[in-house]
Protein backbone atom coordinates (compact mmCIF):
# COMPACT_ATOMS: atom_id res chain seq x y z
CA UNK A 1 0.00 0.00 0.00
CA UNK A 2 1.31 3.44 -0.97
CA UNK A 3 -1.41 5.69 0.46
CA UNK A 4 0.83 7.04 3.25
CA UNK A 5 3.38 8.26 0.66
CA UNK A 6 0.88 10.23 -1.43
CA UNK A 7 0.94 14.01 -1.02
CA UNK A 8 -2.40 15.90 -1.39
CA UNK A 9 -1.92 16.47 -5.11
CA UNK A 10 0.90 14.10 -6.00
CA UNK A 11 3.30 11.60 -4.46
CA UNK A 12 6.39 11.72 -2.27
CA UNK A 13 7.57 8.48 -3.92
CA UNK A 14 6.72 8.80 -7.62
CA UNK A 15 8.95 5.87 -8.59
CA UNK A 16 6.96 3.49 -6.42
CA UNK A 17 3.69 5.00 -7.57
CA UNK A 18 4.56 4.50 -11.25
CA UNK A 19 5.66 0.92 -10.48
CA UNK A 20 2.28 0.33 -8.89
CA UNK A 21 0.48 1.82 -11.91
CA UNK A 22 2.58 -0.31 -14.26
CA UNK A 23 1.91 -3.59 -12.44
CA UNK A 24 -1.79 -2.88 -11.89
CA UNK A 25 -2.24 -1.85 -15.52
CA UNK A 26 -0.57 -4.96 -16.92
CA UNK A 27 -2.59 -7.19 -14.60
CA UNK A 28 -5.78 -5.49 -15.78
CA UNK A 29 -4.78 -6.02 -19.43
CA UNK A 30 -4.14 -9.68 -18.68
CA UNK A 31 -7.51 -10.07 -16.95
CA UNK A 32 -9.31 -8.33 -19.81
CA UNK A 33 -7.52 -10.39 -22.46
CA UNK A 34 -8.29 -13.65 -20.66
CA UNK A 35 -11.94 -12.67 -20.32
CA UNK A 36 -12.25 -11.79 -24.01
CA UNK A 37 -10.43 -14.90 -25.23
CA UNK A 38 -11.85 -17.35 -22.64
CA UNK A 39 -11.51 -20.30 -22.28
CA UNK A 40 -8.24 -20.66 -24.24
CA UNK A 41 -6.62 -17.34 -23.24
CA UNK A 42 -5.54 -16.74 -26.83
CA UNK A 43 -7.13 -15.02 -29.79
CA UNK A 44 -9.14 -17.32 -32.02
CA UNK A 45 -9.18 -17.27 -35.80
CA UNK A 46 -12.07 -15.24 -37.15
CA UNK A 47 -14.66 -17.16 -39.17
CA UNK A 48 -16.91 -16.28 -42.10
CA UNK A 49 -20.22 -17.76 -43.23
CA UNK A 50 -20.65 -19.79 -46.43
CA UNK A 51 -22.27 -16.98 -48.47
CA UNK A 52 -19.42 -14.57 -47.64
CA UNK A 53 -16.83 -17.26 -48.32
CA UNK A 54 -18.15 -18.06 -51.81
CA UNK A 55 -17.77 -14.35 -52.69
CA UNK A 56 -14.29 -14.20 -51.15
CA UNK A 57 -13.19 -17.29 -53.07
CA UNK A 58 -14.69 -15.78 -56.22
CA UNK A 59 -16.95 -18.65 -57.28
CA UNK A 60 -20.68 -19.21 -57.68
CA UNK A 61 -22.66 -20.93 -54.93
CA UNK A 62 -22.95 -24.23 -56.90
CA UNK A 63 -19.20 -24.25 -57.59
CA UNK A 64 -18.55 -23.50 -53.92
CA UNK A 65 -20.68 -26.47 -52.86
CA UNK A 66 -18.83 -28.72 -55.31
CA UNK A 67 -15.50 -27.59 -53.84
CA UNK A 68 -16.68 -28.54 -50.35
CA UNK A 69 -17.83 -31.94 -51.62
CA UNK A 70 -14.47 -32.48 -53.32
CA UNK A 71 -12.51 -31.56 -50.17
CA UNK A 72 -14.60 -32.88 -47.26
CA UNK A 73 -11.69 -32.77 -44.78
CA UNK A 74 -10.80 -29.15 -45.46
CA UNK A 75 -8.73 -27.71 -42.55
CA UNK A 76 -10.04 -24.59 -40.88
CA UNK A 77 -13.76 -25.42 -41.03
CA UNK A 78 -15.50 -24.79 -37.71
CA UNK A 79 -18.92 -26.24 -36.89
CA UNK A 80 -21.08 -23.92 -34.79
CA UNK A 81 -24.59 -24.16 -33.39
CA UNK A 82 -27.01 -21.47 -34.55
CA UNK A 83 -29.62 -19.92 -32.20
CA UNK A 84 -32.12 -22.42 -33.66
CA UNK A 85 -29.83 -25.34 -32.68
CA UNK A 86 -28.89 -25.91 -36.30
CA UNK A 87 -25.34 -27.02 -37.08
CA UNK A 88 -23.63 -24.64 -39.51
CA UNK A 89 -20.14 -24.56 -40.96
CA UNK A 90 -18.04 -21.43 -40.71
CA UNK A 91 -14.67 -20.97 -42.36
CA UNK A 92 -11.37 -19.53 -41.15
CA UNK A 93 -8.99 -17.66 -43.42
CA UNK A 94 -6.89 -20.83 -43.63
CA UNK A 95 -9.83 -22.68 -45.19
CA UNK A 96 -10.69 -19.76 -47.47
CA UNK A 97 -7.15 -19.53 -48.83
CA UNK A 98 -7.06 -23.28 -49.47
CA UNK A 99 -10.36 -23.01 -51.38
CA UNK A 100 -8.93 -20.12 -53.41
CA UNK A 101 -5.93 -22.27 -54.25
CA UNK A 102 -8.13 -25.24 -55.25
CA UNK A 103 -10.37 -22.96 -57.35
CA UNK A 104 -7.34 -21.22 -58.87
CA UNK A 105 -8.71 -17.81 -57.82
CA UNK A 106 -6.06 -16.78 -55.30
CA UNK A 107 -4.14 -13.69 -56.40
CA UNK A 108 -0.43 -14.31 -56.73
CA UNK A 109 2.12 -11.53 -56.99
CA UNK A 110 3.42 -11.75 -60.57
CA UNK A 111 6.87 -13.14 -61.42
CA UNK A 112 9.46 -10.40 -61.58
CA UNK A 113 7.71 -8.23 -58.99
CA UNK A 114 9.17 -7.53 -55.56
CA UNK A 115 7.79 -7.47 -52.02
CA UNK A 116 6.97 -3.96 -50.83
CA UNK A 117 8.19 -2.58 -47.51
CA UNK A 118 5.90 0.22 -46.34
CA UNK A 119 6.61 2.51 -43.38
CA UNK A 120 3.49 3.87 -41.69
CA UNK A 121 4.90 6.99 -40.12
CA UNK A 122 4.15 10.42 -38.69
CA UNK A 123 6.02 12.43 -36.06
CA UNK A 124 2.79 13.05 -34.15
CA UNK A 125 1.17 10.49 -31.89
CA UNK A 126 -2.54 9.67 -31.93
CA UNK A 127 -3.00 10.08 -35.69
CA UNK A 128 -3.95 6.46 -36.42
CA UNK A 129 -0.62 4.90 -37.44
CA UNK A 130 -1.13 1.66 -35.53
CA UNK A 131 -4.75 1.18 -36.63
CA UNK A 132 -3.72 1.87 -40.23
CA UNK A 133 -0.84 -0.63 -40.16
CA UNK A 134 -2.72 -3.41 -38.36
CA UNK A 135 -5.94 -3.10 -40.38
CA UNK A 136 -4.05 -2.94 -43.67
CA UNK A 137 -2.03 -6.03 -42.68
CA UNK A 138 -5.20 -7.95 -41.84
CA UNK A 139 -6.94 -6.89 -45.05
CA UNK A 140 -3.90 -7.94 -47.08
CA UNK A 141 -4.21 -11.36 -45.44
CA UNK A 142 -7.97 -11.47 -46.01
CA UNK A 143 -7.29 -10.88 -49.71
CA UNK A 144 -5.06 -13.98 -49.78
CA UNK A 145 -1.69 -12.21 -49.74
CA UNK A 146 1.10 -12.51 -47.16
CA UNK A 147 1.85 -9.64 -44.79
CA UNK A 148 4.41 -9.07 -42.04
CA UNK A 149 3.96 -6.26 -39.52
CA UNK A 150 6.98 -4.88 -37.64
CA UNK A 151 6.01 -3.12 -34.42
CA UNK A 152 8.56 -0.32 -33.95
CA UNK A 153 6.70 1.45 -31.16
CA UNK A 154 7.80 0.60 -27.61
CA UNK A 155 4.19 0.95 -26.44
CA UNK A 156 3.54 -2.36 -28.23
CA UNK A 157 -0.06 -1.50 -29.15
CA UNK A 158 0.21 -3.12 -32.59
CA UNK A 159 1.55 -6.25 -30.89
CA UNK A 160 -1.33 -6.33 -28.41
CA UNK A 161 -4.15 -5.91 -30.95
CA UNK A 162 -2.53 -8.17 -33.55
CA UNK A 163 -1.62 -11.09 -31.32
CA UNK A 164 -3.42 -10.62 -28.01
CA UNK A 165 -0.08 -10.91 -26.19
CA UNK A 166 0.54 -8.48 -23.31
CA UNK A 167 3.86 -6.99 -24.48
CA UNK A 168 5.68 -6.55 -21.16
CA UNK A 169 4.21 -9.63 -19.48
CA UNK A 170 4.29 -12.30 -22.17
CA UNK A 171 7.20 -11.29 -24.37
CA UNK A 172 10.90 -11.50 -23.54
CA UNK A 173 13.67 -9.14 -24.57
CA UNK A 174 14.78 -11.81 -27.08
CA UNK A 175 11.34 -11.83 -28.73
CA UNK A 176 11.78 -8.25 -30.02
CA UNK A 177 13.91 -6.93 -32.85
CA UNK A 178 16.55 -5.47 -30.51
CA UNK A 179 19.12 -8.30 -30.76
CA UNK A 180 18.53 -8.52 -34.52
CA UNK A 181 19.49 -4.89 -35.08
CA UNK A 182 22.27 -4.69 -32.50
CA UNK A 183 23.97 -8.09 -32.80
CA UNK A 184 22.79 -10.44 -35.54
CA UNK A 185 20.60 -9.62 -38.57
CA UNK A 186 19.90 -13.34 -39.15
CA UNK A 187 18.10 -13.47 -35.81
CA UNK A 188 15.08 -11.87 -37.49
CA UNK A 189 14.01 -15.32 -38.70
CA UNK A 190 13.50 -16.44 -35.08
CA UNK A 191 11.32 -13.59 -33.82
CA UNK A 192 8.44 -13.76 -36.31
CA UNK A 193 5.12 -14.65 -34.67
CA UNK A 194 2.15 -16.05 -36.53
CA UNK A 195 -1.18 -14.47 -35.62
CA UNK A 196 -4.73 -15.84 -35.69
CA UNK A 197 -5.03 -14.39 -39.23
CA UNK A 198 -3.62 -16.85 -41.78
CA UNK A 199 -0.96 -14.98 -43.78
CA UNK A 200 -0.51 -12.15 -41.25
CA UNK A 201 2.64 -12.39 -39.12
CA UNK A 202 4.21 -9.88 -36.75
CA UNK A 203 7.55 -9.01 -35.21
CA UNK A 204 6.43 -7.86 -31.75
CA UNK A 205 7.58 -4.99 -29.54
CA UNK A 206 7.71 -4.07 -25.90
CA UNK A 207 9.80 -1.68 -23.82
CA UNK A 208 12.94 -3.63 -24.81
CA UNK A 209 13.12 -1.93 -28.19
CA UNK A 210 13.97 1.32 -26.42
CA UNK A 211 17.44 -0.17 -26.08
CA UNK A 212 17.89 0.25 -29.84
CA UNK A 213 17.86 4.03 -29.39
CA UNK A 214 20.56 3.69 -26.72
CA UNK A 215 22.78 1.00 -28.24
CA UNK A 216 22.69 1.62 -32.00
CA UNK A 217 24.07 5.18 -31.87
CA UNK A 218 26.83 4.06 -29.46
CA UNK A 219 29.93 3.01 -31.40
CA UNK A 220 31.12 0.91 -28.45
CA UNK A 221 27.92 -1.18 -28.36
CA UNK A 222 26.53 -1.24 -31.90
CA UNK A 223 28.91 -3.77 -33.55
CA UNK A 224 29.58 -1.36 -36.41
CA UNK A 225 32.85 -3.05 -37.33
CA UNK A 226 31.12 -6.36 -37.99
CA UNK A 227 27.67 -5.19 -39.12
CA UNK A 228 28.24 -1.80 -40.74
CA UNK A 229 26.14 1.34 -40.37
CA UNK A 230 23.56 1.21 -37.55
CA UNK A 231 21.12 2.96 -39.91
CA UNK A 232 21.15 0.07 -42.39
CA UNK A 233 20.54 -2.78 -39.93
CA UNK A 234 16.88 -3.25 -40.84
CA UNK A 235 17.69 -3.19 -44.55
CA UNK A 236 20.21 -5.98 -43.97
CA UNK A 237 17.89 -8.00 -41.74
CA UNK A 238 14.90 -7.82 -44.10
CA UNK A 239 16.94 -9.42 -46.88
CA UNK A 240 16.76 -12.66 -44.84
CA UNK A 241 12.95 -12.87 -44.93
CA UNK A 242 11.60 -10.41 -47.48
CA UNK A 243 10.78 -12.99 -50.14
CA UNK A 244 8.44 -14.82 -47.72
CA UNK A 245 5.96 -11.92 -47.89
CA UNK A 246 4.15 -9.71 -50.37
CA UNK A 247 4.02 -6.67 -48.09
CA UNK A 248 6.06 -5.75 -45.02
CA UNK A 249 4.49 -3.00 -42.92
CA UNK A 250 6.37 -1.04 -40.26
CA UNK A 251 4.38 0.69 -37.53
CA UNK A 252 6.79 3.50 -36.63
CA UNK A 253 6.79 5.28 -33.29
CA UNK A 254 5.86 8.99 -33.04
CA UNK A 255 9.48 10.13 -33.30
CA UNK A 256 12.46 10.21 -35.63
CA UNK A 257 14.70 7.99 -33.52
CA UNK A 258 17.07 5.41 -34.96
CA UNK A 259 14.33 2.78 -35.32
CA UNK A 260 12.20 5.10 -37.44
CA UNK A 261 15.27 6.11 -39.45
CA UNK A 262 16.02 2.42 -40.10
CA UNK A 263 12.41 1.98 -41.25
CA UNK A 264 12.46 4.94 -43.63
CA UNK A 265 15.82 3.93 -45.10
CA UNK A 266 14.66 0.32 -45.59
CA UNK A 267 11.21 1.10 -46.97
CA UNK A 268 10.03 1.14 -50.58
CA UNK A 269 7.11 3.37 -49.69
CA UNK A 270 5.34 5.36 -46.99
CA UNK A 271 1.79 5.85 -45.78
CA UNK A 272 1.35 8.97 -43.64
CA UNK A 273 -1.93 9.13 -41.68
CA UNK A 274 -3.14 12.67 -40.89
CA UNK A 275 -6.42 13.55 -39.14
CA UNK A 276 -8.15 16.54 -40.78
CA UNK A 277 -7.33 19.11 -38.09
CA UNK A 278 -5.07 22.16 -38.11
CA UNK A 279 -2.82 20.82 -35.32
CA UNK A 280 -2.18 17.57 -37.15
CA UNK A 281 -1.75 19.37 -40.46
CA UNK A 282 0.85 21.74 -38.94
CA UNK A 283 2.74 18.80 -37.46
CA UNK A 284 2.78 17.09 -40.87
CA UNK A 285 4.29 20.19 -42.51
CA UNK A 286 7.13 20.08 -39.98
CA UNK A 287 7.57 16.37 -40.76
CA UNK A 288 7.94 17.09 -44.48
CA UNK A 289 10.87 19.42 -43.70
CA UNK A 290 12.49 16.67 -41.62
CA UNK A 291 11.95 14.08 -44.36
CA UNK A 292 13.35 16.48 -46.97
CA UNK A 293 16.59 16.78 -44.99
CA UNK A 294 16.72 13.04 -44.43
CA UNK A 295 16.18 12.08 -48.08
CA UNK A 296 18.77 14.68 -49.11
CA UNK A 297 21.35 12.62 -47.21
CA UNK A 298 20.28 9.21 -48.57
CA UNK A 299 21.94 8.79 -51.93
CA UNK A 300 19.59 7.54 -54.66
CA UNK A 301 16.60 7.07 -52.35
CA UNK A 302 13.34 6.48 -54.26
CA UNK A 303 9.84 5.71 -53.07
CA UNK A 304 7.77 3.25 -55.07
CA UNK A 305 4.74 4.38 -53.10
CA UNK A 306 3.74 7.48 -51.15
CA UNK A 307 0.25 8.29 -49.98
CA UNK A 308 -1.30 10.49 -47.32
CA UNK A 309 -4.26 8.90 -45.56
CA UNK A 310 -6.83 11.23 -44.02
CA UNK A 311 -7.52 9.40 -40.77
CA UNK A 312 -9.87 9.77 -37.80
CA UNK A 313 -12.37 11.72 -39.93
CA UNK A 314 -15.45 12.52 -37.85
CA UNK A 315 -17.44 14.04 -40.73
CA UNK A 316 -18.12 17.45 -39.16
CA UNK A 317 -17.87 20.68 -41.16
CA UNK A 318 -14.45 21.63 -39.81
CA UNK A 319 -13.02 18.24 -40.78
CA UNK A 320 -14.57 18.45 -44.25
CA UNK A 321 -13.13 21.93 -44.81
CA UNK A 322 -9.69 20.74 -43.71
CA UNK A 323 -9.96 17.70 -45.96
CA UNK A 324 -10.81 19.88 -48.97
CA UNK A 325 -7.85 22.15 -48.28
CA UNK A 326 -5.48 19.18 -47.98
CA UNK A 327 -6.75 17.62 -51.19
CA UNK A 328 -6.32 20.91 -53.02
CA UNK A 329 -2.71 21.16 -51.85
CA UNK A 330 -1.51 17.57 -52.10
CA UNK A 331 -3.67 16.28 -54.95
CA UNK A 332 -3.15 12.68 -56.02
CA UNK A 333 -0.86 11.95 -53.08
CA UNK A 334 -3.93 11.81 -50.83
CA UNK A 335 -5.88 8.56 -50.93
CA UNK A 336 -9.34 8.96 -52.45
CA UNK A 337 -10.94 7.29 -49.43
CA UNK A 338 -10.53 8.41 -45.84
CA UNK A 339 -10.62 6.55 -42.53
CA UNK A 340 -13.70 7.39 -40.47
CA UNK A 341 -13.82 7.65 -36.71
CA UNK A 342 -16.70 5.44 -35.58
CA UNK A 343 -18.00 3.87 -32.39
CA UNK A 344 -17.45 0.42 -33.95
CA UNK A 345 -13.69 1.08 -34.06
CA UNK A 346 -13.74 1.91 -30.33
CA UNK A 347 -15.78 -1.20 -29.51
CA UNK A 348 -13.32 -3.43 -31.35
CA UNK A 349 -10.36 -1.75 -29.64
CA UNK A 350 -11.95 -2.39 -26.25
CA UNK A 351 -11.96 -6.08 -27.16
CA UNK A 352 -8.22 -5.94 -27.99
CA UNK A 353 -8.64 -6.06 -31.74
CA UNK A 354 -9.91 -4.25 -34.80
CA UNK A 355 -13.16 -4.43 -36.76
CA UNK A 356 -11.62 -7.13 -38.96
CA UNK A 357 -11.56 -9.41 -35.90
CA UNK A 358 -15.31 -9.08 -35.40
CA UNK A 359 -17.49 -11.71 -37.07
CA UNK A 360 -20.78 -10.31 -35.80
CA UNK A 361 -21.73 -6.72 -34.88
CA UNK A 362 -21.90 -5.91 -31.18
CA UNK A 363 -24.48 -3.17 -31.75
CA UNK A 364 -26.27 -1.88 -34.82
CA UNK A 365 -25.72 -4.09 -37.87
CA UNK A 366 -25.91 -1.01 -40.10
CA UNK A 367 -23.23 0.84 -38.09
CA UNK A 368 -20.99 -2.23 -38.29
CA UNK A 369 -21.57 -2.55 -42.04
CA UNK A 370 -20.69 1.13 -42.61
CA UNK A 371 -17.52 0.85 -40.53
CA UNK A 372 -16.35 -2.24 -42.43
CA UNK A 373 -17.16 -0.55 -45.74
CA UNK A 374 -15.07 2.52 -44.89
CA UNK A 375 -12.18 0.32 -43.79
CA UNK A 376 -12.40 -1.86 -46.90
CA UNK A 377 -12.59 1.16 -49.21
CA UNK A 378 -9.30 2.53 -47.84
CA UNK A 379 -7.44 -0.76 -47.72
CA UNK A 380 -8.62 -2.08 -51.09
CA UNK A 381 -7.55 1.23 -52.66
CA UNK A 382 -4.05 0.76 -51.21
CA UNK A 383 -3.88 -2.94 -52.15
CA UNK A 384 -4.94 -2.11 -55.72
CA UNK A 385 -2.12 0.42 -55.88
CA UNK A 386 0.30 -2.31 -54.78
CA UNK A 387 -1.02 -4.62 -57.50
CA UNK A 388 -0.46 -1.91 -60.11
CA UNK A 389 3.13 -1.45 -58.89
CA UNK A 390 3.73 -5.21 -59.08
CA UNK A 391 2.26 -5.39 -62.58
CA UNK A 392 4.63 -2.65 -63.75
CA UNK A 393 7.60 -4.33 -62.06
CA UNK A 394 6.73 -7.65 -63.72
CA UNK A 395 6.40 -5.98 -67.11
CA UNK A 396 9.74 -4.23 -66.66
CA UNK A 397 11.39 -7.52 -65.65
CA UNK A 398 10.19 -9.11 -68.91
CA UNK A 399 11.82 -6.48 -71.13
CA UNK A 400 15.45 -7.67 -70.86
CA UNK A 401 14.30 -11.25 -71.54
CA UNK A 402 12.35 -10.12 -74.63
CA UNK A 403 15.36 -8.11 -75.86
CA UNK A 404 17.64 -11.12 -75.43
CA UNK A 405 15.17 -13.29 -77.35
CA UNK A 406 14.97 -10.77 -80.21
CA UNK A 407 18.74 -10.27 -80.32
CA UNK A 408 19.39 -14.00 -80.03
Amino acid sequence: MLEHTIAPYGSDEPEKLMERFYNAGNEMLLTLRNYITSPDNRKKARTWGAIEVAKMVGVSDPTFRKLLERYPDLPGVVTETSPGNRKINRFTLEAINLLRTYANTRYSRPAGSKPLTIAVSNLKGGVGKTETAVDLGKKIAIEGLRALLLDFDAQGTATLISSGLIPDLELRYEDTITNTLVSNPEEIQNIILKTHFDGFDIIPANLAIQDCDLLLPNEHDNNQEALGSPYLRLTKALKQIKDNYDVILIDCGPNLGILTLNAIIACDGMIIPIPPSMNDYSSFIMYTATLRNLFKNISGKKLEYLRILISKHNGNNEALQMENMMREQFGRYILSNHMCETIEVSKAANEIGTIYDVSKPRGSREAYRRAIQHLDDVNIEIINHFKEIWAKQAEKAKQPIMEETVNG
